[in-house]
């Protein structure tokens, strides 16, 4: 389907529209799940920025945001909120420029850290306590799935000087929730972890003809051809123990979880052998937290570590780990995506690395 689109970078001010940037050549946006900031923006701009009137204003590089949009339509779609950490002033004989390196608000929740001992009460709800710490760093819009999970003891386990980003991260993995991140409209997102199954596809990308007046293909995503995959799973474990010895609890909290999907080529039964992964977790909030802390190394496990790299147009909504639905001729798999990168220019395009589940979408 032929569409008008156009690539804009606003400069942001308290939140608010401020200016505009113009770019000398295309600027890239990647998303990297297993970083601890998710979103970067790199880029070469004029150095003049220009108000909603065209009349050149200053920018304020350490507190001024940017923040990229794919119009598509005439439709907006915000790209992230980013920050800029780098900015290096070029000069020629006609003109000046900037480059910008830029990242999502993690890097303030990075940059803020604690001066003194940070003391958490038991009782306090994790969720409580990890949107404390994002209010000391100041960020104020926070979208929060809700959890009834406590701390089980007192805590002073962070050292003076600790980041901010750490110890919410922290807080983050004793409930099994996903590493802090930021959504397209630059609010902090605290969610579980995703089950890896088809009711949780958010992407389908897709190398066949599609009919635009079949309902089924709706939200789905055409998808280039060329498709490389890589696979490095020798060594990869298929039973999980997790234990973990908080001093406040009575004994030792086992936990153990093995992955026997007969479709999966790392399972148990599949290996015939088993390959243990030890864990000994510093802090959970509960057993049953332990227990599906366990359960997720093993529903991870069913990734096959085979690594598919695609190219699509530029597409709005994706986000941190999205699982998303690959078919083409060969396959129709389901699959986490671990890293994009957006060629932020009218016509760009949009690379894609995922690793594919082993669960059949047939």
């Amino acid at each position: 389907m032929i569409h008008n689109e156009r690539i804009r970078f606003k400069v942001l001010r308290h939140g608010g529209d401020y200016a505009f940037l113009y770019p000398i050549s295309a600027p890239s946006l990647t998303c990297k799940s297993d970083g601890e900031i998710k979103l970067s923006l790199r880029g070469e701009f004029r150095a003049d920025a220009y108000d909603a009137r065209g009349q050149v204003v200053d920018v304020d590089w350490l507190s001024d945001e940017i923040k990229p949009e794919l119009i598509i339509d005439g439709e907006e779609h915000s790209l992230g909120v980013l920050s800029p950490s780098t900015v290096t002033v070029g000069k020629s004989s006609t003109s000046e420029s900037v480059n910008i390196e830029a990242y999502d608000r993690c890097w303030i929740v990075r940059d803020t850290k604690i001066e003194n001992i940070l003391h958490l009460p038991q009782g306090t709800k994790y969720t409580d306590a990890i949107e404390q710490r994002l209010t000391a760093s100041g960020i104020g819009a926070i979208i929060t799935v809700p959890s009834s999970a406590v701390l089980a003891e007192d805590r002073e386990d962070w050292d003076v000087g600790t980041s901010n980003l750490t110890i919410v991260n922290d807080l983050l993995s004793e409930i099994n929730y996903k590493q802090l991140y930021f959504n397209a409209d630059g609010v902090a997102v605290l969610e579980p972890k995703a089950n890896l199954a088809v009711a949780n596809i958010k992407h389908i990308l897709s190398t066949k003809q599609q009919d635009i007046r079949d309902p089924k293909t709706i939200g789905i995503i055409p998808m280039s051809l060329s498709i490389e995959s890589t696979t490095d799973v020798y060594s990869a474990p298929n039973v999980f123990v997790c234990t973990c010895a908080n001093p406040d609890k009575s004994g030792i909290m086992i936990a153990s979880a093995e992955n026997t999907n007969p479709q999966s080529p790392l399972s148990v039964l599949r290996r015939g052998r088993r390959i243990v992964d030890f864990e000994n977790v510093n802090n959970i909030a509960s057993q049953e937290e332990l227990q599906n802390y366990a359960d997720q190394k093993r529903n991870r496990s069913m990734i096959t570590g085979e690594v598919i790299s695609c190219e699509t147009l530029l597409c709005p909504g994706f986000g941190v780990d999205d699982i998303t639905a690959i078919q083409t001729d060969d396959l129709n798999d389901l699959c986490v995506e671990t890293e994009w990168e957006m060629e932020l220019r009218t016509g760009g395009k949009m690379h894609h690395t995922l690793e594919r589940v082993v669960i059949n979408l047939d």
